[in-house]
């Protein structure tokens, strides 16, 4: 059997993204030699994808094959459960935490000027794509998110640096200082005069 039949047949009936190494160890490929031939097969199944309705993307968390989005509306239909609707608010609170990593909840409500609900941060935690990376230290000590490689993989990013680029804003101050995180040194700074 060919390889590269091999390859689509594993990615086509994976369940999630397979890195290179998850796709050698089920092919019971254990040499680099044989792992150029599997990532040449890669970028060949790729080439062929390109005429299809479906897609061999890299995320983050590696290689899967996805239906284009020009067909999402169709395939949309397929299942009972609704798509997820995101509020206005909930898409500011994750760009923020996306575009700011790592915020907190007070950074974000002095960004958008108003309170973030609960809700909001409950459901992009639920969804796995933010999480907390440790605690701010200073009085209440409030959480800081970040997001996670579950937000990069529903969002077919291989890294953050695939988001697309803000547009020039005008100068504002600094909304809080960042403070160092519990158990990293602390980087000094010279008083201000």
């Amino acid at each position: 059997m060919e390889l590269k039949n091999r390859i689509e047949a594993i990615l086509l009936a994976a369940n999630r993204a397979l890195t290179l190494k998850d796709i050698c160890e089920l092919l019971e490929i254990d040499n680099s030699e044989h792992e150029s031939e599997v990532m040449n097969s890669i970028y060949k199944l790729k080439d062929e994808f390109a005429d299809k309705p479906y897609d061999l993307v890299e995320v983050s968390s590696g290689y899967r094959v996805q239906i284009h989005h020009d067909f999402a509306v169709d395939i949309a239909k397929l299942w009972e459960v609704k798509p997820l609707r995101l509020s206005r608010a909930t898409l500011e609170t994750l760009s923020i935490i996306t575009y700011m990593q790592p915020v907190t909840r007070g950074d974000i409500e002095d960004i958008r000027g108003v309170n973030v609900a609960t809700n909001v941060i409950k459901l992009l935690l639920d969804q796995g794509w933010i999480k907390i990376k440790g605690y701010r230290d200073v009085p209440g000590r409030p959480a800081l998110f970040i997001t996670t490689q579950k937000f990069l993989d529903d969002f077919a990013m291989k890294t953050l640096s695939d988001l697309p680029e803000l547009p020039d804003l005008p100068e504002i101050e600094s909304i809080t200082p960042e403070l160092s995180l519990q158990n990293e040194p602390a980087e000094q700074e010279a008083p201000k005069s």
